[in-house]
C-alpha cells in the first residue's frame, strides 16, 4: 500500500463507511466526469527545457504523488543532483527542509547519495558542512529507527560529527553547533552532556564566526538547557536571556535572523547592529526595523547623509544613535535620499524631519501612488508594524528634491547620481549611485515579492531594465533595502546570471498560463533553466523570487474567475471560508475534536503542513476549546514558518502571528 493510500485508509476511518460508500456511488454514477477528471488530471504542458534530477537522484525521489510538495525542497533536491555544491548555507537548509516536512527517510538517502558522488570534490569547508548536516538529519530521525539498532546509529551519527571535525581541522562552527544541538538533546546515558557545553561553548568564546545574526540562538538556548539540568541557574538564565526565548521556546530549531513582537513588528536581524561597508564613509544599520537603514560620510567630512528613514520613528532614530555610538565623531546628518516611498522607509520621516528641520529630501516625483499603497491596513498590522503604528508617521511624506529623469548633483564635494528606475516592487524606484565610492542604493528595486504582498504593485517583466541599469553601474557594493536581499543579489555577477533566469522563467510561464494552467500547477512544475545549474551564487537569488514572480505573472494574465488546467478547481467563483470547512468535518463527516486532532496530526507528520493548519484552523472554529487542535494549529504554523525563516518575512510573520507566538529579539551580544 504506497503512504497516500495509507493516509486515505486513515480518513476513510475516521469518517466512517457512509462517505466513502457516497465517494464510490458517485463515481459510478458520472462516468464521464471520472473520465474527464482522469484525463485532465494528467495533462501535461508541452515540453520545456527544464533542469531536473539527475537519474540517480530521481530513482531515489521516486513518485512526487506520494509525497507532499514544497517548493523549496524540490529546487535543493535538483540542483544538488548537478554536482558538489560549495555554499555552505545550502545543506543546512537543504536538510532543514527534510525536517520540518517530515522526510526524513527520503533525505537522508538523498544525502548519502551526495556524499557518495561529491565527497572527493568539495572543499574541507563544505565537506564538513555537509556531514554535519546529514548528521542532524539521522539524530532528527533517530526515534524512528527500530529500538534494537538504535544505540549504534546514534553511535555511528556521533562518528560522523568527529569525521566532520577532523575534515575541517576543528575550524567549522557548523559542525560544533550541530554537535553541540545534538548532543544536549541524547538521552543522559550517552554521557554527551560535557561535550556538548564544550561544543556549544565554543561557538560562545567565536561569536565573530556566527554565519548570520541569529544562527547561535540555538546555541544560547541548549547552553541554557545544559546548566539549568546541571543547576547552574545563574549560568542557565544567561544563556536564556542571550537566545531571547523565555518560557515559551518554539518546538522547532530557528537559526535565521526574523525578530517579531508587538511592540516593535518586524526586524530583520535579532538585534540592532552597525557594519562598515566601506571604511569610515558607508555604513549600514540592521534591526532597528525591517528596512535597513544606511548612513554615506560626504566627501569633505562635513555632511552625513541617510538612505531611507525606516520602519517606524523609533527605528530611526535608534540606527542614528547606533552608528554614531560605534562611529564617533560623525558629522551632521544633511540630506536624506528615498529609495520608494513604502511605509518601511519613511515610517520615520516625520521624526527626521522634527528633529532635523533643515534636512534636505531627495525622492521620486511620482510617489503619491506608493504613498496610498504604504497606508493600507491588513490584518497582521502589529506583527508586521508594531502595535503603535500610525499612519500619520509618513501621511505627510513629500521630497523637497523631487527626481523625475536622472540627476547628477554634488553635495559636500560628492558626486551623486539619482536614477530613477521601473521597480519591481513599486512605480518609483529610485537608484542612488555614488559612483568615487563604487556603491549604489537599490532599496527594494528587486523585492522578490513584486509588490508588497497586500496590495497589487511591481513590475515583474519590466525590471529586467532595471536589472540591466544595475549591471552597467559595475559597481563594487549593491546594497539594498534590507538585509536579505543584499544577501541575495550581492554583486553585477549573481544578477547577471539572475537577469537571464527571471526572463526564461517570464518566457517559459507566459505560455503556460494562456494554456490555462493555474499558478498552483505551474509551481509544481519547479521550474529551473538549465542555464542556473552549476551557479550556485545565484541559486537563492533564483529560488527566493521564483513562486512569487509565478503568481505576479499570473496576475497579469487573468480575469475575473480562475481555473487550473483541470477546470476543477476554479478560484473566485464561491464563498467557501474555514467556517464551512469547520461545519463540514463536525455536521457533514461527524467528526469529533478528537478525531479531527487524529488526522491533523498524521498530516503533520506526513509533511503535510499547509493542509494541517488550514484543517486545524477550520475545527478550532467548531470547538474553540479543544486544545489539542491549538495545539497542533502552533505547531503546524512553527513548522511552516521555520520553511520561512530565511527569505520570507511576509509569511514568517504571518505564520507567528498563527501560531500565536512572539519572535523575540536578542541582546546586543
Amino acid at each position: 500500500m504506497t503512504y497516500t493510500n495509507k493516509l486515505a485508509s486513515k480518513f476513510t476511518r475516521l469518517a466512517g463507511t457512509a462517505m466513502l460508500a457516497l465517494t464510490l456511488s458517485t463515481a459510478s454514477a458520472m462516468p464521464v466526469f471520472a473520465q474527464h477528471l482522469a484525463q485532465n488530471l494528467t495533462r501535461t504542458p508541452a515540453v520545456i527545457d527544464n533542469l531536473a534530477p539527475t537519474p540517480a537522484f530521481a530513482a531515489i525521489l521516486g513518485d512526487s504523488t506520494d509525497r507532499p510538495f514544497n517548493g523549496d525542497l524540490a529546487f535543493y533536491e535538483t540542483i544538488f543532483a548537478h554536482g558538489p555544491i560549495e555554499d555552505v548555507r545550502l545543506p543546512f537548509l537543504f536538510a532543514n527542509a527534510y525536517i520540518a516536512t517530515s522526510q526524513l527517510e527520503l533525505g537522508l538517502a538523498y544525502f548519502e547519495e551526495i556524499l557518495a558522488r561529491n565527497a572527493d570534490a568539495l572543499s574541507p569547508a563544505a565537506h564538513s558542512t555537509h556531514l554535519a548536516a546529514y548528521a542532524l538529519l539521522r539524530a532528527t530521525h533517530a526515534d524512528d529507527v527500530p529500538l534494537l539498532s538504535r544505540i549504534g546509529w546514534v553511535n555511528d551519527t556521533f562518528d560522523i560529527l568527529d569525521q566532520a571535525h577532523e575534515i575541517s581541522a576543528h575550524s567549522n562552527p557548523l559542525v560544533y553547533w550541530s554537535a553541540g544541538i545534538i548532543y544536549t538533546q541524547v538521552p543522559g546515558f550517552f554521557n554527551k552532556r560535557e561535550a556538548a557545553i564544550e561544543q556549544l561553548q565554543w561557538l560562545a568564546d567565536h561569536p565573530e564566526t556566527e554565519p548570520l545574526p541569529g544562527f547561535y540562538r540555538e546555541a544560547w538556548r541548549h547552553l541554557g538547557l545544559l546548566h539549568e539540568r546541571a543547576g547552574n541557574d545563574a549560568l542557565a538564565a544567561n544563556f536564556h536571556r542571550r537566545s531571547g526565548y523565555g518560557s515559551d521556546a518554539p518546538q522547532m530549531l530557528f537559526t535565521g535572523w526574523y525578530a517579531v513582537d508587538d511592540a516593535r513588528g518586524l526586524r530583520f536581524s535579532p538585534n540592532i547592529e552597525t557594519v562598515e561597508i566601506v571604511e569610515d564613509r558607508v555604513f549600514s544599520v540592521h534591526g532597528a526595523g525591517f528596512s535597513t537603514i544606511y548612513f554615506v560620510v560626504s566627501d569633505d567630512g562635513e555632511a552625513l547623509f541617510a538612505i531611507d528613514a525606516g520602519t517606524q520613528p523609533f527605528a530611526f532614530e535608534a540606527a542614528l544613535a547606533d552608528v554614531r555610538a560605534a562611529h564617533p565623531g560623525l558629522p551632521p546628518l544633511t540630506d536624506l535620499f528615498v529609495t520608494h516611498a513604502h511605509w518601511d522607509h519613511i515610517g520615520g520621516i516625520g521624526y527626521v524631519r522634527d528633529t532635523y528641520p533643515d534636512l534636505r529630501v531627495h525622492g521620486r516625483d511620482n510617489y503619491a501612488s506608493t504613498l496610498v499603497h504604504s497606508a493600507r491596513s491588513h490584518a497582521y498590522e502589529t506583527a508586521f508594524r508594531s502595535d503603535s503604528y500610525t499612519p500619520d508617521w509618513f501621511a505627510d511624506y513629500q521630497p523637497d528634491n523631487a527626481i523625475s529623469t536622472t540627476t547628477e548633483l554634488t553635495l559636500s564635494g560628492t558626486r551623486i547620481n539619482l536614477i530613477p528606475v521601473i521597480s519591481g516592487e513599486t512605480d518609483d524606484g529610485l537608484l542612488i549611485e555614488f559612483p568615487d565610492l563604487e556603491t549604489v542604493f537599490a532599496g527594494d528595486v528587486l523585492m522578490p515579492f513584486f509588490g508588497e504582498p497586500w496590495t497589487q504593485q511591481g513590475h515583474p517583466r519590466e525590471v529586467l531594465q532595471t536589472i540591466d541599469t544595475m549591471i552597467a553601474l559595475d559597481a563594487t557594493h549593491i546594497l539594498h533595502g534590507h538585509r536579505g536581499i543584499t544577501a541575495i543579489y550581492p554583486d553585477t555577477a549573481s544578477l547577471a546570471v539572475y537577469r537571464d533566469a527571471h526572463a526564461w522563467l517570464v518566457d517559459t510561464i507566459t505560455p503556460l498560463f494562456e494554456t490555462g494552467h493555474s499558478a498552483e500547477e505551474i509551481i509544481r512544475m519547479n521550474l529551473i533553466p538549465p542555464s542556473l545549474a552549476g551557479h550556485e551564487a545565484a541559486y537563492m537569488g533564483y529560488l527566493s523570487p521564483r513562486n512569487h514572480l509565478i503568481r505576479r505573472i499570473g496576475d497579469t494574465l487573468t480575469g475575473i474567475w480562475r481555473a487550473d488546467s483541470t477546470g476543477l478547481e476554479p478560484r473566485d467563483i464561491d464563498v467557501i471560508s474555514a467556517i464551512d470547512r469547520g461545519r463540514m468535518l463536525e455536521v457533514h463527516f461527524g467528526l469529533s475534536a478528537n478525531q479531527i486532532a487524529r488526522g491533523v496530526r498524521s498530516m503533520i507528520d506526513a509533511g503535510d503542513l499547509e493542509l494541517a493548519l488550514q484543517t486545524a484552523i477550520a475545527a478550532e472554529g467548531r470547538y474553540p476549546n479543544a486544545r489539542p487542535l491549538a495545539e497542533l494549529r502552533r505547531e503546524a504554523a512553527d513548522r511552516l514558518r521555520n520553511l520561512e525563516q530565511f527569505f520570507n518575512p511576509f509569511s514568517f510573520t504571518v505564520y507567528t502571528q498563527i501560531a500565536g507566538r512572539d519572535h523575540p529579539g536578542m541582546p546586543r551580544q
